[in-house]
């Protein structure tokens, strides 16, 4: 993944970081068997934007060199998947401190400018291979997609935003 979205995801390990819950960028069971300790992986599991795309004009602003642009944008739910794993020894009481820190933050604080509509957390589970619990989290924010336009007509500088300008 790169741009605006890749960048929301950087920025809720980034804050999860800040409120002192270890966060990585999503990974597999497999890798997380190598943590020591609890860890959150942050992944973008779904975007909803419908009826197609970036069809709505939000009005102009001035680009870095002082020239008028046309902003457009899509409103859009977005939802993160933060799956948390803890060691066998850690157990379920762990996970469980996690989310609960995990679920403050979020609903508290918001993620970069946008606020939390809905916070699921799935049933406990023990991934005998891995050695690992893990607890299933998925959060739906509302956000807009806002694109500006370059001279040749396409999308550029492309933004993940809680409003739309």
């Amino acid at each position: 993944m790169t741009g605006a979205l890749n960048a929301l995801r950087q920025g809720a390990v980034k804050l999860l970081k800040e409120c002192g819950l270890n966060a990585v960028l999503g990974m597999e069971p497999e890798r997380a068997s190598r943590w020591r300790e609890t860890v959150i992986a942050v992944s973008l599991s779904k975007v909803v934007c419908a009826p197609g795309g970036f069809k709505d004009y939000l009005g102009m602003r001035e680009d870095r060199e002082g020239r008028q642009e046309e902003l457009y944008g899509r409103a859009v739910e977005l939802t993160l998947a933060m799956d948390i794993y803890a060691p066998r020894d850690g157990g379920e009481g762990v996970c469980q401190e996690v989310l609960d820190r995990l679920a403050e933050t979020i609903m508290c604080q918001g993620l970069n400018g946008l606020n939390a509509i809905e916070l699921q957390a799935g049933p406990m589970e023990f991934l005998d291979r891995e050695g690992l619990y893990r607890r299933r989290v998925s959060c739906l924010f509302k956000a807009w997609l806002v694109a500006a336009v370059d001279g040749g007509g396409f999308f550029v500088d492309i933004e993940v935003r809680g409003r739309r300008i």
